[in-house]
């Protein structure tokens, strides 16, 4: 436990350090501005189109953060050897553990910090709710599930960019399967049908997930449900652990 907790706070401290960690918040900054005009464009729509690109704003550049900051970071490691280095002190499960924990702890402090701006930002154009949290708190659940699928592939792939790709096509792919499971149910090929529905409750089902269509909308979530959708990432980051691990001891060995 106390050897995870060192590699977390290693990879805290050097993944907020890092040059992409607050290029990703530029280009939160610019994505907010962005927002701040197509709101001066939406008459009577406003508040609702500033609450929705202000949450989905920090969702894409957390995205970005996963997908290049902490995969290069991995591959860094490798290397310029750091990583042989960890792992003569420290078990393949411990340095695994520790990598996808700081993940997702510098996943919270980013969005952390993006809420806090997005809400004054709100809060200066009259289009303030509390919920916002809320819905933060949702990006922060979907976005822990693909930490996992960072480390996954990390230690999956030889070459970080195929790690990147992967990446974010999990994110398309899980925030795509719900509609196109939708559209295909009207037709008539049940193979079709079946094979949607098996990538549908394979990938992570964003649609349970994301918060933010309800809370745009000044609704809040019930807590049995924020229970839910919060052990269902549990569950599903842990199994990404797992599954990381295997890969991670095969390729080392």
């Amino acid at each position: 436990m106390f050897k995870t907790i060192s590699i977390v706070l290693l990879n805290i401290k050097q993944g907020i350090r890092e040059k992409t960690f607050w290029a990703a918040g530029f280009f939160f900054l610019f994505l907010m501005g962005f927002s701040v005009f197509l709101g001066e464009l939406s008459i009577g729509e406003k508040k609702v189109v500033l609450r929705n690109i202000s949450l989905s704003s920090i969702e894409i550049s957390c995205l970005l953060l996963i997908a290049f900051s902490f995969v290069y970071n991995f591959y860094r490691e490798e290397s310029t050897r750091l990583k042989e280095v960890y792992l003569s002190y420290f078990s393949h499960a411990a340095y695994l553990g520790g990598k996808l924990i700081s993940y997702i702890l510098i996943c919270l402090i980013y969005i952390l910090l993006a809420s806090f701006t997005a809400s004054f930002v709100l809060f200066l154009n009259k289009a303030y709710l509390w919920q916002i949290f809320l819905g933060s708190y949702g990006i922060f659940l979907k976005l822990s599930i693909f930490c996992g699928f960072c480390l996954l592939f990390s230690s999956l792939f030889s070459y970080p960019l195929l790690s990147s790709i992967s990446t974010i096509f999990a994110y398309i792919a899980s925030e795509l399967s719900y509609n196109a499971l939708k559209i295909v149910n009207v037709s008539e090929n049940i193979f079709i049908k079946i094979f949607l529905k098996l990538i549908y409750h394979i990938l992570p089902n964003a649609d349970k997930i994301d918060l933010k269509y309800q809370i745009i909308y000044g609704k809040t979530p019930r807590l049995v449900f924020l229970i839910g959708i919060t052990s269902y990432v549990f569950i599903y980051a842990l199994l990404l652990y797992f599954l990381s691990v295997l890969i991670f001891r095969r390729k080392e060995h």
